[in-house]
């Protein structure tokens, strides 16, 4: 079949593709066909008949909807007969007839296509003079949502999109006729994590974000292009500000990252740019109290401090903590200062070098949507990254994807399982010598005399076989995999041999080089990238890499310690023994475990550089406001490699700085003899530095990445795959801890920055999740106040009922002030057993 065929519209021939919708076709030859019901990324359905022209048929001409009709070669179509305009014009007036009149006070007033159509299209005047029907105006679907049933025009695009892209239809359509309105069914709600795509898709005033109604005007608005920095995907969105404040977030298309959705975190979680408790000037802790003080004294009180500590104990006694939430210019700078400046390698983030991730994060996000198999191990996109959970769902349901699940919980996404493999917690390494053996014994390969039979590891791992061998089948004949494992697996006593383990099924099944780590956090991949590990340089290159660090050296005007430093778990240990300094960028270690508030109490001395008054800030010497995001400038390394820019949208919050700006002001005020190599007064020119010095980045500009970003090649960093065997050390039993500890991360959490939008804070709830069978052996209900202890500490929540947790286990999420899941952690680190007891 030719890749075009001929149509005609209008008596004027134009070239389309076969099989495209005439509005599409119609489109392309800049004839733009009226639409409402239509949406290129939902299904055509032809409900509001705004598309109407004429199409000449085998008994003459005929109103056809161009939204629902494909092209035919030598189709002869007409948009500008009489009655095709007539037909359009009557479709308005039937719209308007209920249609309120309240444009000057509508959100969308502005940017409707109501409004625009009906000046192009309408018939200037209506033959109704009849009183309009009257419906709720305002009828919250949710707790951001809000529904005003006089202005929807029943488009069904709300409809369409939580049944195609979410699989939850959650809203329906009730009663007939001009008496029909959208609603949720009764005693349904809409919670679906993307539901506020369908206020940017509603062609109408109809739906509205109940965190921004009514605090603009549309044409009032500056308009910036960015990206969300809540998870390691990185989607894109507009930042919507007037008068220097951040109004709503819209979701920005980018093909090959998020299209065009975003999620409701993304969506609606802007709270902290604007929050009142943010830290407005520098702190100085001055006869015991943090009392304000000026820029110049703050820094100067850093670098007295910091030096006071090098002079008396030397360079690794100083340490710092970076973050993945922050920019990839704020990481190296920091990088730079300790290694180029202080001289330490005690450099580390949260959930950094203590992951066994691959350097090179995933493959490619765009692959989850053409997969014909999805292996999901040890992460959850369902709560880390909802839009990517419904590429996958929107693969298995529309592209036939068949699934793999191999998880401590019964995810969401495990409905839409072929096959879900659910280890015993500790064991998980003997699951993965089951697959890697059945797909082994499937082929002509030579068994490792090391990897046990299937029988004997699914026994050991508590699984099916069937299961297994359905999985390893289903693995082996894959054509186009999405493979990926997350923290859970990637973290904790035994993650090496465990990642050794999963490894070896991809690699067994031929598509190693499809197998990917799915960051979870913002910037876990480009603060890796920067050189945030104890014993990595930017790029991934080892601190031993003789040449890497000549080449550094002659860029920084310093020399490079040589010997690795402390990783972050380390640093708490080595309070204060080993470390007597320490400056934290964007983290809060008390706030994720507060035990740890003893180690930093001890130090001599402490530096917080936040954007609020942290729990670890509240300890330290020195505070330094930093600015969010949105306003500064920077660059984010997503999990798939690509690098964005996310210009600075509103002014900063009193006298707050950017992160990278106070790194730089901080190093030439502690080192002014390298003045020279800190001659970076802009993050064009920090991210200049960076492409020169990350080989991976080269060739890259602030220009360049455009607003669609650049991925750096895989091939940038070298990581081979083989067949390797592995201790598959398990947690040894304990009769005091029978329950195996389950961490995760919610989409609904309780952070400093989520709960910083009110708004949305009442949407977390803080609990312990529960299997039905263990709490009746507890003595405990839904609700209920609990004490979870292990050898590190203990917690107090509540227990959550839910058959999805496994028994013998317990879940407890991330980022719950009330419960930091921190306090659990001991030796094992997240993977550790715990004692659970009702608290009467």
């Amino acid at each position: 079949m030719s890749d075009w065929i001929t149509i005609t519209i209008d008596g004027k021939e134009i070239q389309a593709k076969p099989g495209e919708l005439l509005v599409d076709a119609a489109a392309r030859a800049g004839i733009h066909i009226p639409v409402f019901c239509y949406h290129p990324k939902l299904d055509p359905l032809g409900a509001c008949r705004m598309c109407l022209v004429e199409a000449e048929g085998r008994r003459g001409k005929m109103l056809i909807t161009a939204c629902t009709t494909p092209v035919a070669d030598g189709g002869v179509y007409y948009y500008e007969s009489e009655r095709a305009v007539d037909a359009r014009q009557g479709t308005l007036e039937l719209i308007l007839i209920n249609h309120p009149l309240d444009c000057p006070i509508c959100d969308k007033g502005g940017e409707c296509p109501l409004q625009d159509q009906t000046l192009e299209h309408g018939p200037g005047k209506s033959h109704f003079w009849e009183e309009k029907n009257h419906k709720a105006k305002h009828y919250p679907l949710s707790d951001l949502i809000m529904l005003d049933q006089e202005r929807c025009i029943v488009c069904w695009r709300c409809i369409r999109y939580l049944e195609e892209w979410e699989d939850k239809p959650q809203l329906g359509l009730f009663h007939r006729g001009g008496e029909t309105v959208i609603d949720k069914f009764p005693d349904g709600k809409l919670d679906a994590y993307t539901s506020g795509s369908i206020i940017d898709i509603c062609p109408v005033g109809a739906l509205t974000n109940r965190l921004a109604r009514f605090s603009y005007r549309p044409w009032e608005l500056e308009k910036t292009p960015s990206i969300c920095t809540h998870c390691g995907m990185g989607c894109n969105l507009r930042i919507d500000s007037r008068t220097h404040r951040i109004r709503r977030n819209v979701a920005r298309e980018n093909a090959a990252v998020n299209d065009e959705w975003i999620c409701d975190k993304g969506r609606f979680a802007m709270g902290f740019a604007s929050h009142p408790e943010r830290l407005q000037e520098p702190l100085a802790r001055i006869n015991g109290e943090l009392r304000p003080v000026s820029w110049p004294e703050a820094l100067d009180r850093v670098v007295r401090g910091l030096k006071r500590v090098v002079e008396t104990h030397g360079p690794a006694a100083v340490a710092a903590i970076g973050s993945a939430k922050l920019s990839n210019e704020a990481n190296y700078l920091l990088a730079k200062f300790m290694r180029g400046v202080v001289g330490s390698n005690n450099l580390d983030f949260r959930e950094g070098s203590a992951v066994v991730a691959d350097p090179r994060g995933i493959p490619s996000l765009a692959d989850a949507r053409d997969a014909d198999v999805i292996v999901l191990m040890g992460c959850d996109p369902g709560e880390e990254m909802p839009v990517l959970a419904n590429f996958l769902k929107r693969a298995v349901l529309r592209g036939g994807a068949k699934m793999i699940i191999v998880h401590p919980r019964a995810i969401e996404l495990t409905q839409y399982a072929a096959a879900f493999i659910n280890p015993t917690i500790g064991a998980e390494s003997a699951a993965f010598d089951a697959l890697t053996r059945a797909t082994l014994d499937a082929s002509d390969a030579i068994i490792p005399d090391w990897l046990p039979e299937v029988e004997e590891a699914a026994q050991v791992a508590g699984i099916s076989v069937e299961d297994v061998r359905e999985a390893a089948r289903l693995l082996s004949q894959a054509k186009r995999p999405f493979i990926v494992y997350g923290v859970d697996y990637a973290w904790g006593y035994g993650a090496r041999n465990l990642v050794t383990a999963l490894t070896n099924w991809v690699v067994a099944a031929g598509h190693g080089e499809r197998l990917g780590f799915l960051h979870s956090q913002a910037n876990a991949l480009g603060a890796a990238d920067m050189g945030m590990a104890p014993d990595r340089l930017p790029g991934h290159r080892p601190l031993s890499d003789a040449r890497a660090r000549r080449e550094l050296e002659a860029r920084w005007q310093t020399e490079i310690p040589t010997q690795p430093g402390l990783s972050y778990g380390a640093m708490m240990a080595s309070t204060p023994d080993r470390i007597r300094a320490l400056y934290l960028m964007g983290a809060d270690p008390v706030g994720e475990k507060p035990a740890d508030a003893k180690a930093l109490a001890e130090l001599d001395f402490l530096v917080v550089q936040d954007m609020f008054l942290t729990e670890s800030a509240k300890l330290a010497d020195v505070v330094l406001p930093a600015a969010s995001y949105a306003e500064s400038r920077g660059t984010f390394t997503n999990t798939e490699r690509r690098v964005q820019r996310a210009p600075q949208a509103v002014r900063t919050v009193g006298k707050s700085v950017a992160d990278w700006a106070i790194l730089m002001h901080l190093a030439r005020r502690y080192a002014p003899d390298k003045k020279d190599a800190w001659d970076t007064p802009s993050v064009d020119a920090i991210f200049a530095e960076i492409a020169e010095v990350v080989p991976a980045y080269r060739g890259m500009s602030w220009e360049n990445l455009g607003e669609s970003g650049q991925q750096w090649p895989r091939d940038a960093v070298s990581l081979s795959r083989e067949l390797r065997p592995h201790s598959g050390a398990a947690i040894p039993p304990s009769p005091d801890y029978p329950f195996r500890l389950v961490v995760g991360s919610l989409l609904w959490d309780g952070g400093t920055v989520f709960a910083a939008t009110p708004q949305m804070a009442g949407l977390a709830r803080q609990a312990a999740w529960l299997h039905p069978d263990d709490a009746a052996r507890l003595g405990v209900q839904e609700g209920d106040a609990i004490e979870i202890r292990s050898r590190g500490g203990s917690i107090r929540t509540f227990a959550h009922l839910d058959p999805s947790i496994k028994p013998g286990s317990v879940f407890a999420p991330y980022s719950f002030p009330a419960a930091p899941v921190g306090n659990l952690f001991d030796d094992y680190v997240p993977r550790t057993s715990v004692a659970i007891e009702k608290v009467t």
